[in-house]
């Protein structure tokens, strides 16, 4: 079973990632195949949390403690954490929508229900881990250019989704060395204001402490 789905897998694109996965990606990945409903939520949630505030030493602390509760090696556990961090850390890169999250999972080996929750979670939690993902990148890199455009939503797999208003916004940074790279979120118009006002309120206190 394992051989054929990664035979299938080099033979298609995927949403968070360019390149072909690896093997122990997709045994990583299906592992979440065993978990019940209940222990795919609270792992997943540990493992989004990371792109949001949790530390890397609390995330550890909170993975073996869900190892104890659900009698897991820990060891093992650490091993499919690994793979789904890879895959949500493209993921998020990629900006996908839950959509190509369960699109890219199901391809990946899991099963459609489970990663039905797992899209769920990440829809929940998408918009925190942008603000987060953007937060850290402008503390770290200088922005040279910025750039957006609006848009309105005509068609969708998601039908309260048509008619909506979006905006697409790009980000020039400077990593230094002449070395600048591109970032790319799309946001609707909600989420743009609030990313709006924490950049706001991340250059007042900036300023505040200057």
């Amino acid at each position: 079973w394992q051989a054929r789905i990664a035979l299938s897998v080099s033979m298609v694109s995927f949403h968070f990632t360019t390149s072909a996965p690896d093997q122990q990606l997709l045994n990583d990945v299906q592992s979440l195949n065993s978990f019940n409903d209940a222990q795919l939520e609270q792992f997943v949630d540990i493992v989004l949390s990371l792109f949001i505030n949790q530390s890397a030493g609390d995330m550890m602390d909170r993975v073996s403690s869900f190892a104890d509760e659900q009698g897991i090696q820990v060891n093992a556990l650490k091993n499919i954490m690994r793979g789904v961090l890879v895959f949500a850390r493209g993921a998020l890169k990629a900006n996908l929508s839950p959509i190509y999250v369960k699109e890219d999972l199901v391809t990946l080996g899991l099963a459609e229900d489970k990663a039905d929750k797992f899209s769920q979670q990440w829809k929940s939690n998408f918009v925190a881990m942008s603000r987060s993902a953007i937060g850290n990148t402008l503390v770290v890199n200088q922005v040279v250019d910025m750039q957006w455009r609006f848009g309105v939503t005509t068609a969708s797999d998601e039908l309260q989704k048509v008619g909506s208003t979006f905006l697409q916004l790009k980000l020039v940074l400077d990593k230094g060395n002449s070395q600048r790279e591109n970032v790319h979120m799309e946001l609707t118009l909600p989420q743009f204001y609030q990313f709006l006002h924490d950049m706001e309120q991340a250059k007042a206190n900036l300023e505040y402490f200057s």
